[in-house]
């Protein structure tokens, strides 16, 4: 989606009106005189441009700060309005209007990450990996995951039509309607006449950690029990703190992640412990688990409570703040990098698994033998060194 280049110089200098006025230290006067450019283009622009009236303030910040973003070497930074913020905190509890998709951007295109079960995304077939290539009949060659997020979105009952490349190269076109998207934070099924515990967890909200604390106390009132499958197939992310509670209630002790941000080494984080039997651990995974799931599964893996089995996931090692900054906006930049217990990033290209699985309908019987063949066993597994980095 194009912008004219006039547009984003000059409300550049917006947004340096808005950043400046709020911050007064002298180490940011530099900064600001690399400005002034602007400053005086926008000037020249209120002076002479013919119609003033059609200067739109607000529409120019938000160009100018998108187009910044855009700039910036990951696409996980976002600017939201107060209607989108909302949104997103919707979102973060697994409840909003939408279709049910996840979607980034890889290799310039604007893809699939993960579908939500249930949703009309799913129900209509699309897949982690599908590539939208348009939406209500515009072409998404140039959109930012923002944009292609914002065409999306709608109210209740209203449709979007998508343009769809499939892994296999065919192309399709779908029509949606955007429906209410209730997605259950945490999800206990029993597999292997009962002596295995599938514990779906499909995001990391506020109230995951409760949720899954009350999973697991039904889960060690039984004495039967093999161990435990984790799926975090599809499962995006969340919040940080909701991410490390969850990992803590399956590792014993030691570091489940260090945040490493502009200054160097920000904070560690170290398990609060587990709350469950060291029991064989199995964490499904694929390329639609992302950021605070990957964190959960490296901590796992790190301290060998368990193996990963699917697919590598998806490559995302970052932790993002939201900001005000002021109009109503919020800013979402990417400030931390994680890294795993053995103190490595997250690849780009996502963490391997253990046993690999080509055949996404083969994930949870691999898991289920692996839990089968380490029935007895205790964690941490001394001699887990399937994973080869």
């Amino acid at each position: 989606m194009k912008r004219s280049n006039l547009v984003l110089f000059v409300s550049a200098l917006l947004v340096l009106i808005t950043i400046a006025a709020a911050v007064g230290d002298k180490k940011e006067d530099g900064a600001r005189e690399g400005f002034q450019p602007a400053i005086r283009a926008y000037e020249l622009i209120q002076e002479n441009y013919y119609d003033r009236d059609a200067l739109d303030r607000k529409k120019l910040l938000e160009a100018a700060i998108a187009g910044m973003l855009e700039e910036l070497p990951d696409e996980y930074n976002k600017l939201y309005d107060k209607e989108e913020y909302d949104r997103y905190q919707k979102e973060l509890k697994g409840n909003y209007i939408g279709i049910g998709l996840e979607i980034a951007k890889r290799d310039d295109s604007i893809k699939v990450v993960a579908k939500f079960p249930g949703s009309p995304a799913d129900k209509a077939g699309m897949e982690a990996g599908d590539v939208l290539l348009g939406i209500d009949g515009e072409s998404t060659e140039g959109m930012s995951v923002s944009e292609a997020s914002s065409a999306i979105d709608g109210e209740a009952g209203s449709k979007v039509t998508l343009k769809v490349q499939s892994s296999d190269g065919a192309e399709r076109e779908i029509t949606l309607t955007r429906e209410e998207i209730k997605i259950p934070p945490v999800e206990l099924k029993y597999v292997e006449d009962g002596n295995i515990a599938l514990l779906d967890i499909n995001l990391f909200s506020k109230e995951t950690p409760d949720d899954l604390e009350r999973e697991l106390k039904q889960i060690v009132s039984r004495t039967d029990m093999a161990g435990y499958v984790i799926d975090l197939r599809n499962n995006t992310g969340g919040l940080l703190n909701s991410a490390i509670s969850v990992a803590s209630k399956f590792v014993d002790s030691g570091l489940v992640t260090e945040l490493v941000g502009p200054k160097g080494k920000y904070r560690e984080y170290d398990s609060s412990g587990n709350s469950v039997p060291n029991l064989p651990v199995a964490v499904l995974i694929n390329e639609g688990t992302a950021s605070a799931s990957e964190l959960v599964a490296a901590a796992v893996r790190g301290h060998d409570m368990g193996v990963l089995v699917g697919r590598n996931t998806f490559g995302k090692g970052l932790v993002q703040t939201t900001h005000p900054i002021g109009s109503g906006f919020k800013l979402k930049v990417s400030s931390y990098q994680y890294l795993t217990p053995e103190g490595g990033n997250i690849p780009e290209d996502g963490l391997k698994p253990d046993l690999k699985s080509d055949d996404p309908t083969r994930d949870l019987d691999l898991a289920i033998n692996w839990v089968l063949e380490h029935e007895g066993e205790r964690t941490p597994l001394a001699g887990n060194d399937q994973y080869e980095p």
